[in-house]
C-alpha cells in the first residue's frame, strides 16, 4: 500500500457503517468506476433516494480507525489527514459554491489560497467540498470559517471527527487535486500537531481527556496548568507581542484593509465573530502592510478588549509566522492600497496620477474553471495556452442549439444567437486542437442530419431506379442543418426553405478550401449570407430555369472555421475588409508555436462528451424571451469606456469594431448564463462576457485594424473633419507638430497629430521643409501648400 495517499474505506454494498478499512486511493478510484454504483447514483438521482443506504462510503477526517471499528474511540490520532469536507445541501446553492471555491483557491494571499482538495456531487446533486485546514485550525473553525468565506450556511453536523461521506461514481466528480488524502510530509506533521499542543489541544485537535490533564506536554506544560492559568500559558508558548507607538499611516493602511474586506468597525466588536472578523483583514493583505509590533498596537486601538484575549494573540502569532510571505508579489488592489497610505508628498502623487492615464484601460480577466458544464470541458482539456481558441470554436456551435432564444440587447432591440468564429494560427500551429471540441459539440446536429440525408437520398435513389410511366415520388423538406462550409449558394437556400427559423451549423478545417469557391463566383454571394446571418437578415435569389433554387429567406448560419495567416489575408484585404462582415467574427488568434516542444493533449473521456451533449440538449430545450438585465448594463459600461479610449486616441478603427465585439460577447454570455442554469445573471457570467469582448476587441486590431485605417484613409474626403479644417485654418504657414497640438488642443496623443499632418501631405494640403532651409531647428516643419 502506497504511503503517500491514504483512506479509510467501506466499500461494500449495502454496507455496515460501523466499520471502514485503511485502503488506497487506488482502491477508491477502482470502487468509482465500478458500473453498478454509477447505476445505483443514476437511480436515486431519477428518485429512489432509498438507494442512498446502498451507498458504500468514505472517511473524510482519518484513514484508519483501531480494529477498523469507524467511532470516536477507536480514532488513531496519529491517522488524522488535516483535511474535512463542507456539505452544501441547498440545491441552488451549489453552483454558486463550486464558483466561489474556485475563486477562493485562486486568490493569492487569501487564506484559502491552494487549499481546495476536492469537490464531487453527492448523491442527491448536491455538494461535497474537500479542503485543507489551515494550520491550528480545528475541524470546527475551519468548517465556520470556510461556510462564512464561501457565502453558505455553517452546518454543525459536518465536524464529528469520526465522520463519513457516501461514494459517488467517477462521473460526479468536479474537481480534484493532487494532494487529495495525501498523508502529508513528516515536517509538515510535526509543525501541525504541534500548534495543536500550543493551544492545549490533542495532536488531531480535540479537546484533551480528563485522565490527562496532567501529562507533561513537549512543550513542558501540563495540560492543567493550561486550563488553570491561561495567560502564564500564552506568554510561554505566544511570547507578548510588544506594541509599538502607534503610526497614523498603520492605522490608515488597517482601516484601507478593513474596507476592502467588507467590514466596518462595528464588526470588530460583536463577540463571536471578532476572530473571523481579524482574520478576514489579514486575509486581504494587511500583514503584508502592517509590521506585527504596529498590528498589535492597531489592534489594541480598533479592538481593545479582544487584543487582551489568548485567542487575538495566537491568531496574530501564527498569521505572520505561517501565512505572511513578505517576498510574494502583491496583488493590485493591495499595491493600491500601499500607494495610497505611503505616498509621500504630492509630487508622487501627481506622478501616480500620471503614470495611471498613461496605462492602457484595464483587462478584464477571467478564471476558464469557472466556466459551466458542457463548456468547461473541451476548454480545460485543451492545452493551457490554447484554451481560449478552444471556447471561441465551440461557441457557434453552442449558440445554434438554443436558435429559439430570443434576447434584448442593451440597444432594446431584439435578437437571436447569430456568432461565427474564425481561429487564425500559423502552420501547424496546433488549429487542429480546436477540432476534437468542435466536433463533440457538433455529433446531435450530426446525427440528426446524417439520418435526414439518408431519407433525402433513400427517394432520390428510387426516383433515378422508378419506370418511365412511373410518377417520381416528391422530395420531402426535410430539415438538414450541418452543411459543408463550401455548400453552393442554391442548396444553401434550399436548406434554408426546409428548416425555417432554424439555425444551419458548419465546421471548416481550412479557411482555404472555401476560398476556392471564389473562382466560381459564389463568395461574394456568401459574404452577404455570412453578413445577414448575424442579425437573422433576408436574403435570395431568383432564376429563371427550373433547376435553380429561387426564393427569399431569413438566414440563421452559424460556422467555426480554421485558417492560417494567409487565407486571412486572401480573404480579408483592405478592398473588403469594410463590408461589414470582419466586425461580425469571433477572431481567435493561436499562440505562437515557433521553436515550442511539442503540445500535450489530453481526449475528452465518456463521461465528458455526455455532459457535453446534456448541455447540447438543455440548450435546444431553451425556447423563447430571455432576459438579462445584469448583462445589459455591463456591456452598456464597456462599451462607453471603450468609447472613450477611442476617442481619447482618435482610433475610429477601435470605435468601429467595439460595437459589434460587444455584441459577440454579449450572445457568448448568454449562452454561458443558460448553462449555468440560473435564474439571474450570476458575477462570474458578467465577468465572463467582459473577458470575451476585451479578447475579441483585441483580436480584431491585432488583426485588420491596420488595413480599416488604410482603407478609411482611401475613402475619406479631403478635410471632411470640422475639427481638422479648424485646426488647418488657425495654423501659420510655416508650422511644427507642436502648433497642430496647440491649434487642435492637447488632449490627443502625438501619434493623433503625426497622423493629421500625414494625411495633409497624402492630400497635397502641406508639404515638408527640407533640412537644409531650417538651419538649427531640426525639427520637422511644414509649410502650406496653397490652392
Amino acid at each position: 500500500m502506497s504511503n503517500k495517499f491514504k483512506i479509510a474505506l467501506n466499500c461494500a454494498r449495502k454496507p455496515h457503517r460501523g466499520y471502514a478499512n485503511e485502503s488506497s486511493l487506488n482502491q477508491y478510484d477502482t470502487l468509482t468506476h465500478e458500473s453498478w454504483l454509477a447505476e445505483m447514483v443514476s437511480r436515486i438521482h431519477q428518485g429512489e433516494v432509498q438507494l442512498k443506504d446502498e451507498l458504500p462510503i468514505r472517511c473524510s477526517h482519518y484513514y484508519r480507525f483501531r480494529d477498523n471499528h469507524r467511532c470516536q474511540a477507536d480514532m488513531d490520532a496519529e491517522a488524522f489527514l488535516f483535511q474535512t469536507c463542507v456539505d452544501i445541501d441547498e440545491p441552488e446553492a451549489v453552483e454558486g459554491a463550486i464558483s466561489r471555491a474556485y475563486i477562493l483557491n485562486n486568490k493569492e494571499d487569501g487564506l484559502w489560497h491552494n487549499m481546495l482538495l476536492h469537490m464531487e456531487y453527492s448523491a442527491r446533486k448536491k455538494l461535497h467540498i474537500d479542503i485543507r485546514m489551515p494550520l491550528g485550525m480545528t475541524i470546527e473553525e475551519t468548517q465556520r470559517a470556510y461556510c462564512q468565506a464561501l457565502g453558505v450556511p455553517y452546518d454543525s453536523s459536518c465536524i464529528s471527527p469520526e465522520r463519513f461521506i457516501l461514494i459517488t461514481d467517477a462521473s460526479q466528480e468536479i474537481y480534484r487535486s493532487e494532494h487529495w488524502y495525501e498523508v502529508l510530509p513528516e515536517e509538515e506533521l510535526k509543525a501541525r500537531r504541534e500548534a495543536f499542543l500550543k493551544r492545549g489541544l490533542t495532536i488531531d485537535g480535540r479537546q484533551q481527556k480528563s485522565q490527562s490533564m496532567n501529562v507533561e506536554s513537549k512543550n513542558g506544560c501540563s495540560s492543567q496548568e493550561r486550563k488553570i492559568a491561561p495567560v502564564a500559558l500564552q506568554k510561554e508558548l505566544f511570547p507578548e507581542i510588544k506594541a509599538a507607538e502607534l503610526a497614523p499611516s498603520s492605522l490608515r493602511a488597517f482601516d484601507l484593509c478593513m474596507a476592502e474586506a467588507g467590514l466596518t468597525e462595528r464588526a470588530l466588536q460583536l463577540e463571536g465573530i471578532r476572530h473571523n472578523s481579524l482574520l478576514s483583514i489579514f486575509s486581504v493583505g494587511a500583514c503584508r502592510l502592517i509590521p506585527q509590533e504596529q498590528m498589535m498596537a492597531v489592534i489594541k486601538v480598533r479592538m481593545p478588549e479582544y487584543a487582551q484575549e489568548e485567542d487575538c494573540q495566537q491568531l496574530v502569532s501564527d498569521f505572520y509566522n505561517n501565512y505572511t510571505e513578505m517576498n510574494r508579489p502583491m496583488t493590485k488592489r493591495l499595491r493600491e492600497i500601499h500607494a495610497e497610505v505611503f505616498s509621500d508628498n504630492e509630487e508622487d502623487d501627481d506622478e501616480q496620477q500620471q503614470e495611471e492615464a498613461e496605462t492602457p484601460a484595464r483587462i478584464h480577466t477571467f478564471n476558464l474553471k469557472l466556466l459551466p458544464a458542457g463548456l468547461r470541458e473541451p476548454v480545460m482539456a485543451a492545452p493551457e495556452n490554447m484554451r481560449m481558441n478552444v471556447l471561441s470554436a465551440i461557441m457557434p456551435i453552442a449558440a445554434s442549439y438554443a436558435d429559439q432564444v430570443e434576447v434584448e440587447y442593451a440597444d432594446n432591440k431584439r435578437q437571436h444567437l447569430g456568432l461565427m468564429s474564425m481561429v487564425i494560427g500559423r502552420q501547424a500551429g496546433g488549429k487542429s486542437s480546436c477540432k476534437e471540441a468542435v466536433e463533440t459539440w457538433m455529433k446531435p446536429i450530426s446525427d440528426e442530419s446524417r439520418e435526414a440525408r439518408q431519407q433525402e437520398e433513400a427517394i432520390k435513389e428510387k426516383n433515378k431506379l422508378r419506370k418511365a410511366n412511373e410518377r417520381a415520388e416528391e422530395v420531402p423538406k426535410i430539415p438538414i442543418r450541418k452543411v459543408p462550409i463550401t455548400i453552393s449558394c442554391s442548396t444553401l437556400l434550399r436548406r434554408f426553405k426546409n428548416a425555417p427559423n432554424r439555425t444551419l451549423v458548419s465546421f471548416g478545417e481550412e479557411l482555404d478550401t472555401l476560398l476556392k469557391t471564389n473562382g466560381a463566383g459564389n463568395w461574394s454571394a456568401k459574404y452577404d449570407v455570412y453578413r445577414l446571418s448575424f442579425d437573422r437578415g433576408e436574403w435570395g435569389q431568383d432564376y429563371n430555369s427550373d433547376q435553380a433554387e429561387s426564393g427569399e429567406v431569413n438566414v440563421a448560419y452559424n460556422w467555426t472555421i480554421l485558417g492560417t495567416y494567409g487565407a486571412f489575408m486572401r480573404c480579408f484585404n483592405r478592398e473588403n475588409v469594410e463590408n461589414g462582415l470582419a466586425g461580425r467574427i469571433l477572431m481567435s488568434e493561436m499562440p505562437d508555436a515557433r521553436f515550442c516542444s511539442i503540445p500535450k493533449y489530453v481526449a475528452l473521456t465518456d463521461q465528458q462528451q455526455q455532459t457535453i451533449w446534456n448541455s447540447a440538449k438543455q440548450l435546444q430545450e431553451t425556447t423563447g424571451f430571455i432576459d438579462t438585465p445584469r448583462l445589459r448594463k455591463a456591456i452598456t459600461k464597456w462599451l462607453e469606456e471603450k468609447r472613450l479610449e477611442a476617442m481619447k486616441n482618435m482610433d475610429e478603427a477601435m470605435d468601429e469594431l467595439r460595437k459589434r465585439s460587444a455584441v459577440i460577447a454579449f450572445r457568448c454570455a448568454v449562452i454561458f448564463h443558460l448553462l449555468s442554469g440560473y435564474k439571474k445573471e450570476s458575477k462570474a457570467c458578467i465577468d465572463f462576457m467582459l473577458m470575451m469582448a476585451d479578447y475579441v476587441i483585441q483580436n480584431q486590431l491585432h488583426l485588420i485594424s491596420e488595413m480599416m485605417k488604410s482603407q478609411q484613409a482611401k475613402n475619406e474626403v479631403k478635410l471632411n473633419s470640422v475639427s481638422n479644417r479648424s485646426t488647418y485654418d488657425n495654423l501659420p504657414q510655416v508650422f511644427t507638430i507642436d502648433d497642430v497640438r496647440r491649434a487642435k488642443g492637447e488632449n490627443y496623443q502625438d501619434s493623433t497629430y503625426r497622423s493629421i499632418v500625414c494625411r495633409w501631405k497624402t492630400e497635397g494640403l502641406v508639404e515638408e521643409i527640407p533640412h537644409h532651409e531650417l538651419g538649427t531647428d531640426k525639427r520637422p516643419h511644414y509649410r502650406k501648400i496653397s490652392a
